[in-house]
């Protein structure tokens, strides 16, 4: 991944230096893995020829940020085939992909004339700008600055990584969870560290990323570690670790179950639940709770459900045996110090919410918070060095929706209300969403639930009368686009990239501008400057600063700090390229409230952890919720439409989970071949699912569901619970949308649901069931001649936005899959680990 460029058939020529001389250039890759990890380019005339990483020495508590196998395939991802070079405008259906090229001035004319009008006909509440990761490190859009310019667009808040747990977290401990975790490296100061749905070395590879403290910090203290996951990750590979396999979305009855050990057994922690806790037994309840509603009488069912959540019970609903239930309880009530985490994926489910709140009750039931070694049961912290966001100004309009819901504000924005779909500022929205601007995202269709469900709201231009993307690849989302405008890359251009909420340390790059343009491809920033002259605005737009550059002096500035270890002036950081220093800050979760409850309050109500919130009580009363959609004052655990206990599993027997594979992050260098060579895209499938299929490894299968049908090639492995597959996310979706929809891509939004959660209205995407058919099986039904036409079909479809380029996730008894066949597919995991040496949202 590191020798001489690679040419595009047709590629335009570059207009930068062609003077022959090779230079290096700081830059960073600044997608949405958590991490920025720093770039070395190496460039010659206008072409990188190698990457290189952080080669500065290190330094006490600031190691070297060392860029994975996706930062060092910048070259190849800059010059991708689908690379975007001039303004396209659509020719054909919408979502078809066929484009002609234009000219910039005739592209920006119909781009302002379209604001224009919606603005005027539907009001700028019509307008939305939707949840994109493109600009990660800037956090701010020059779109988003030239709407509020004129006149605003309609808000969105959360995001599809962790709004569940933030929104859940805040009625137990007051915050979002965000970056109140403890840090990754405390786990030294624990002994028992128990992970649930949490791969550091899955999804945070840099070389300044938790996996790399994780790991550092095993060698050294040598914690056990317990993993509770339907996988076995990467992070568990090649290690004595423990893994739990657990059917997905049933992690708060695994909780339950060991509650209900640690309490019948006297394990609990009760001077710490009376002292720093509300709603654990009915001596803390709060007056307005009715009676028996406390947490302990939920769990020794006493509560109004009468079910005690013994180990038995929670077995039959998780897959984990009762016996490692037990276990499990008096391992983590014996650990002098307990360290629970939890990954994003269990919050990623339709009763999201329920697990998030959940989790943390293992360290709360203990009385492990805030002590050294210990964590409140949310992500370990983040840790970021916090650099302003772009000037983007402040959104007249006050209406907002939950991220996830923008595809429903498009189909029917007046029935979106606060009740029933989370809206703020309003009661209810005013009209339907009529013009999106999409920059730097791919959540239109490839990121987003169910594709064919939002292709066919996109395709009605009766909805949406107008969509313009600008982007740097021809994403399946940018090919819906009506204009698509070229962006510069941010590697491709000067900026200030501050190290990510991944990293452990403090740094800052100030990447320089080597003049890569190929094409016609302009900054985001003077495209929208363009856009705003034309409306009228461009006085007020260009307030904030003439460029990107002085954007970043202006960001730089106000992130500064003195002391000795404060960064260099903005002009000595463009001369170094790269400064980093130690992380400073917090290390324990709410460790100045275990000290002195009174004198550092949580912000919750109480003050106190709230196991019974009051809020969430009477949101259970208000909310207008849907069918199977629960919120409860209690960390409680409910049955998911598209569960374990579904009925629907006699049509759909498989859960299907999605995860963050090494190829890819999220959708961003899925088009990368040579990723692609070293991380295949394929699904894990138990082996014992595998034999009674007949599936064999590398067989390309069709997996499907009502809402939509996949080919994917089968990964058989025993680091995959029986009854549960996995399709790493991100792939990009390729189907004739105009025949049988079949996604030869292999991208698991063609199976996943757009049902919303309860209460933060958020990404349910690992909630699905589907099966799994032999490929020429499901072609013969369809009367298709096999594989290779039905796949050419779908690449011709896709190929006409090339054109235009050119021109331009064993059903059984509980005992006999989590006992010994646990231990011996964990085993197996770790022979395959060894044998063979995981996201643009």
């Amino acid at each position: 991944m590191t020798g001489g460029p690679r040419e595009r058939d047709g590629a335009p020529e570059c207009d930068g230096r062609r003077d022959g001389a090779e230079r290096t250039v700081w830059q960073s890759c600044s997608v949405n893995c958590g991490s920025r990890c720093p770039l070395q380019l190496h460039v010659r005339d206008g072409h990188v020829l190698w990457v290189e990483g952080d080669t500065l020495p290190e330094t006490e508590g600031a190691p070297q940020m060392r860029a994975c196998a996706r930062g060092r395939s910048m070259r190849f991802w800059l010059d991708a085939p689908d690379r975007l070079d001039y303004p396209l405008r659509r020719v054909g259906a919408r979502g078809e992909g066929r484009f002609e090229r234009i000219g910039w001035d005739e592209a920006l004319d119909e781009v302002a004339s379209q604001i224009r009008r919606v603005v005027e006909t539907y009001g700028n509440e019509a307008v939305l700008l939707p949840y994109a990761t493109g600009l990660y490190p800037i956090e701010g859009s020059p779109f988003e600055r030239l709407m509020n310019c004129y006149g605003g667009h309609l808000g969105i808040h959360g995001d599809y990584s962790c709004v569940q747990l933030q929104e859940a977290i805040r009625y137990t401990y007051g915050d979002d969870g965000y970056y109140t975790g403890s840090v990754i490296g405390e786990v030294e100061n624990a002994d028992v560290v128990v992970l649930f749905g949490n791969g550091p070395a899955d999804t945070r590879m840099g070389g300044a990323a938790p996996g790399w403290e994780f790991e550092r910090a095993w060698e050294r203290a040598g914690f056990k570690v317990i993993s509770i996951d339907p996988r076995h990750t990467e992070t568990m590979a090649g290690h004595p670790f423990d893994w739990v396999p657990i059917r997905p979305g049933t992690d708060a009855a695994l909780v339950a179950g060991i509650a209900w050990v640690l309490i019948t057994e006297g394990l609990v922690d009760q001077e710490f639940l009376d002292a720093y806790c509300i709603g654990y037994d009915a001596s803390t309840l709060p007056p307005s709770a009715p009676p028996n509603a406390s947490y302990k009488d939920y769990i020794l069912g006493t509560g109004d459900d009468a079910t005690p959540k013994t180990p038995a019970w929670a077995c039959a609903i998780t897959g984990v045996p009762e016996r490692r239930i037990v276990a499990l309880a008096r391992e983590m009530a014996q650990a002098k110090a307990l360290f629970v985490a939890q990954g994003w994926g269990p919050q990623r489910h339709e009763a999201g919410e329920l697990s998030a709140r959940a989790i943390p009750m293992l360290a709360i039931l203990t009385g492990n918070v805030g002590l050294p070694g210990t964590n409140s049961g949310v992500r370990e912290r983040f840790l970021p060095f916090v650099v302003p966001e772009d000037p983007v100004g402040e959104n007249p309009v006050k209406a907002s929706i939950p991220a996830f819901l923008w595809a429903d504000a498009v189909a029917d924005g007046r029935a979106l209300t606060a009740l029933n779909a989370g809206v703020r500022g309003v009661e209810r929205l005013s009209t339907s969403v009529k013009l999106i601007i999409n920059h730097a995202g791919n959540c239109l269709t490839n990121q987003h639930a169910d594709i064919n469900r939002t292709h066919d709201i996109l395709v009605d231009e009766r909805l949406c009368e107008f969509i313009v993307a600008c982007d740097v690849q021809m994403t399946d989302s940018v090919r819906y686009a009506d204009i698509v405008l070229p962006d510069v890359a941010r590697a491709e251009q000067a900026n200030l990239v501050s190290s990510g909420n991944a990293d452990i340390v403090r740094a800052l790059v100030r990447g320089g501008d080597w003049d890569p343009h190929a094409g016609e491809r302009r900054p985001a920033w003077d495209v929208a400057a363009d856009v705003a002259d034309r409306l009228g605005v461009g006085e007020r737009f260009r307030a904030a600063g003439a460029d990107a550059r002085s954007i970043d002096r202006w960001r730089f500035e106000r992130a500064r700090v003195d002391g000795d270890d404060a960064p260099p002036s903005f002009d000595e950081l463009g001369a170094r390229g790269l400064w980093r220093a130690p992380y400073q800050g917090p290390r324990v979760a709410y460790e100045k409230f275990r000290a002195d409850p009174e004198a550092h309050p949580l912000s919750t109500p109480s003050g106190k952890i709230e196991i019974y919130s009051e809020r969430l009580a009477d949101l259970a009363r208000h909310l207008d919720l849907g069918p199977g959609q629960v919120v409860h004052p209690l960390p409680v655990y409910a049955p998911e439409t598209e569960g374990w206990e579904s009925p629907a599993r006699e049509r759909f027997p498989f859960q299907l989970i999605g995860y963050h594979c090494r190829q890819r992050t999220h959708s961003t260098y899925g088009n990368v071949e040579e990723l692609a060579a070293v991380s295949p895209h394929e699904m894990q499938m138990n082996p014992l699912d595998a034999q009674r299929l007949g599936v064999v490894a590398g067989e390309r299968v069709v997996v499907e569901n009502d809402r939509g049908a996949l080919v994917v090639a089968v990964r058989v492995t025993p680091r995959i619970m029986p009854g549960v597959l996995a399709i790493p996310q991100g792939a990009w979706h390729r189907a004739d949308m105009k025949g049988d929809r079949l996604d030869w891509g292999g991208c698991i939004n063609t199976l996943t649901a757009a049902r919303p959660t309860a209460l933060a209205k958020g990404n349910p995407q690992h909630t699905n069931l589907v099966r799994v058919r032999p490929l020429a099986a499901w072609l013969a039904e369809r009367g298709e001649r096999g594989g290779r036409v039905g796949e050419r079909g779908a690449g011709d479809a896709s190929e006409g936005a090339d054109g235009a380029r050119g021109s331009r996730d064993g059903e059984g008894a509980c005992d006999a899959w989590g006992g010994d066949g646990a231990r011996g597919a964990g085993d197996g995991a770790q022979g395959e680990a060894a044998k063979g040496g995981a996201l643009h949202g």
